[in-house]
């Protein structure tokens, strides 16, 4: 039941602007991780950024996050 409920939810969220969970912009083009929306500016910028920077920490940090609230939802 909660893989139905989560179809259908991406499925609204495909057709709409959505607030991004790392930089809060709203944009329509992205992913969804775990329930999360993440716009395409972010993801392309955490998958270059180098792992030696603050910025790649504040990610990191961001993704453990978005786990948590998803292994509490379930």
């Amino acid at each position: 039941m909660k893989i139905n409920k989560f179809f259908i939810r991406l499925v609204k969220k495909m057709t709409e602007e959505l607030q991004c969970y790392m930089c809060n912009d709203e944009t329509s083009t992205g992913i969804l991780l775990l329930n999360q929306y993440i716009c395409r500016r972010c993801e392309e910028e955490l998958v270059s950024t180098p792992v030696d920077q603050l910025k790649y920490e504040i990610f990191k940090r961001k993704i453990k996050d978005i786990w948590q609230q998803f292994l509490q939802e379930a």
